[in-house]
């Protein structure tokens, strides 16, 4: 640990970071219990137009600001920014809770985007301050959990909550008036964000450690640019990997409690304790169990990180397409034990191999640029796959679990080989990153 800060303080600060990206996925992911009775009380939307919401509507502002959210992350005090996100995307959520049209809920989502672009940069970047680089996969692998935490307890308290609100009389609040039971989802969810706000306002900034220009001042898009420029095989092949990761793995988020209730007549709330389960449990094990190996192994294989990501993926490979086709759904349960475990190692590690060699001013940028070339396009395609593939080419809403397994031949293949393909040129930048380091020039 850092001399600077004690045990307790540091792993405070990453509880609170742990529980504010937790709520982001809560808030972000929650729709997907929903599906149903968001499309009946809105017209009978399409499986298309829901996957908007889930997925476009999110991600288009989300990537939008992440560059400028990195951009100051890297200038000024990130816990305040941090705070000041977590506040934004809370009050939206609870917005969304108010609308009763399709285009209404489109911008209401939209809005939520703006707040959480905030978090990521500026949490990864505070994380790379407080703790040393052999200490750094840990804490970000717990920070990192936060998608199968957020995922498992939106599954968890989301589904049976749907059922029950579904089965009583439409609630009448206050100002607002009739709400349909999502709408009391979205008002419930939401509220909670202004606590871990304050929460995080509270924290400690981290002084900045590893910088290049003595004076503090930030460096220009250009000289980001040219980092980027002179390991831009790297960037290629990591961004090309976890794109296919996050693009399957938000595929099957979006979809799996839709899937077992359409194809094998579970309830919601079945499904959702079940899966919810072990996307929080398996899932922060996978997270946190990752970052564990990685820092053991650091010492004798630099790049550790990334090896573990890619023998992970290979896992993937054998054992996610089978989980959408297999007859037996307990079956599938089954398998999304390690599929879960091996989805949820990556998050962390990679954006732990991320601040690894990058210097302090470019850290929230580089959080950015991974944000806006991943992330947008997984969100924004990733509910959309499945959903168009089932529509348009398979011709029927049953066929969802052909094409969730289908996708994940593709996007797991294609990211092993990335993986492998990267392995050389990340050894490379950290060779660089020791220059750096000693010399000051990055």
């Amino acid at each position: 640990m850092d001399k600077q800060y004690s045990s307790i303080s540091l792993w405070y600060t990453v509880g609170v970071l742990t529980l504010a990206s937790t709520f982001s996925i809560i808030d972000r992911q929650i729709l997907n219990v929903m599906i149903g009775p968001v499309q009946r009380d809105l017209g009978g939307i399409s499986d298309f137009q829901i996957s908007l919401i889930m997925g476009f509507a999110f991600t288009f502002m989300y990537s939008i600001l992440s560059y400028p959210a990195g951009w100051i992350s890297d200038r000024y005090n990130r816990k305040n920014l941090m705070a000041a996100g977590i506040l934004s995307w809370s009050i939206l959520t609870m917005l969304c809770g108010t609308v009763n049209q399709y285009w209404h809920l489109f911008l209401a989502r939209m809005g939520v985007g703006v707040g959480e672009a905030t978090l990521g940069p500026a949490a990864n970047s505070a994380l790379a301050d407080y703790f040393p680089p052999e200490r750094l996969p840990l804490a970000i692998g717990i920070m990192s959990a936060a998608p199968f935490i957020g995922q498992g307890l939106a599954n968890i308290a989301g589904g049976p909550l749907i059922d029950y609100l579904e089965s009583t009389p439409n609630f009448v609040l206050p100002v607002i008036g009739e709400v349909y039971s999502w709408q009391m989802v979205f008002l419930v969810v939401g509220a909670p964000g202004v606590i871990v706000a304050l929460l995080a306002w509270g924290l400690r900034e981290p002084e900045r450690r590893g910088k290049i220009n003595a004076d503090g001042s930030g460096v220009p898009f250009s000289e980001v640019w040219r980092f980027i420029k002179t390991r831009r095989l790297f960037f290629f092949f990591l961004f090309a990997a976890y794109l296919c990761l996050a693009t399957q793995g938000w595929s099957l988020f979006s979809w799996i409690v839709e899937y077992y209730v359409r194809n094998h007549g579970w309830t919601r709330s079945e499904i959702g304790v079940i899966y919810g389960s072990i996307a929080m449990f398996v899932g922060i094990a996978g997270s946190v169990l990752g970052g564990l190996a990685a820092g053991s192994m650091m010492a004798k294989r630099p790049d550790a990180t990334l090896r573990l990501v890619m023998w992970g993926t290979v896992v993937l490979v054998v054992t996610a397409p089978l989980l959408t086709i297999v007859p037996n759904p307990w079956v599938g349960i089954a398998l999304l034990v390690p599929i879960t475990f091996c989805m949820a190692m990556p998050p962390g590690l990679i954006m732990a191999t991320l601040q690894a060699i990058a210097p302090n001013e470019l850290r929230g940028q580089m959080v950015a640029f991974y944000l806006i070339a991943v992330n947008f396009l997984a969100y924004t395609f990733a509910p959309s796959l499945p959903a168009y593939l089932s529509d348009q080419v398979f011709e029927s809403r049953m066929a969802l679990g052909q094409s969730i397994s289908i996708l994940a031949v593709f996007n797991y293949s294609l990211a092993v080989l990335c993986l492998a393909l990267c392995l050389k040129y990340y050894r490379q930048a950290l060779e660089a990153a020791e220059e750096w380091t000693e010399n000051g020039t990055a």
